[in-house]
C-alpha cells in the first residue's frame, strides 16, 4: 500500500520542520507556503477526508490547530490566522494554518472571493442542505 507524503514525513522518511507532535498528530511547517509561517496539522492516521475522521481525532486536530495558531500569532505578529481543512492534493486530511500579517493583502491570494450568489441560488442550496441535515439527526 502506498503511503501519502505526510505519512512518510510522520515516519521520518522525508525531512520536515516539526513544530509539535503527540500520539494523534503532528504539526510541521509547510514546505510550499503561501505566507510566512504556514503550517500543517496532520493526523497520524491516514484518512483522506475530514468528515471520515473519528470525533476524538477531529476535535484533537482543532485543539492542536488552535495551539499552533496562537503560537504563530505571537511569534510572527500575525493580524489574524486563517485555517483551511484540506485533503485534495494529498489524500491525507490536514489543517493548513495561515498566519497573516496583513489581512487585506494576503487573504485575496489565499482564498479569492467568489461571485455574489442570488437569493434564489441560496434558497435552493439551503433547502438541499437542510433536507440532508434532517436525515443525519
Amino acid at each position: 500500500m502506498s503511503h501519502s507524503i505526510f505519512t512518510k514525513i510522520i515516519d521520518r522518511e522525508v525531512p520536515a520542520h516539526f513544530l509539535y507532535e503527540d500520539e494523534v498528530c503532528v504539526a510541521i511547517l509547510d514546505r510550499f507556503p503561501a505566507v510566512k509561517g504556514q503550517s500543517l496539522i496532520i493526523p497520524k492516521k491516514e484518512v483522506g477526508y475530514a468528515f471520515d475522521l473519528d470525533d476524538d481525532t477531529y476535535l484533537h486536530l482543532f485543539k492542536v490547530a488552535k495551539l499552533i495558531g496562537q503560537a504563530s500569532d505571537k511569534a510572527l505578529n500575525a493580524e489574524r490566522t486563517c485555517l483551511v481543512v484540506e485533503g485534495f492534493d494529498v489524500p491525507h486530511v490536514h489543517i493548513k494554518i495561515y498566519p497573516v500579517e496583513n489581512t487585506e493583502k494576503a487573504l485575496g491570494e489565499i482564498m479569492p472571493a467568489g461571485r455574489e450568489a442570488t437569493d434564489e441560488e441560496l434558497a435552493l442550496v439551503a433547502t438541499e442542505i437542510t433536507a440532508a441535515l434532517a436525515t443525519l439527526q
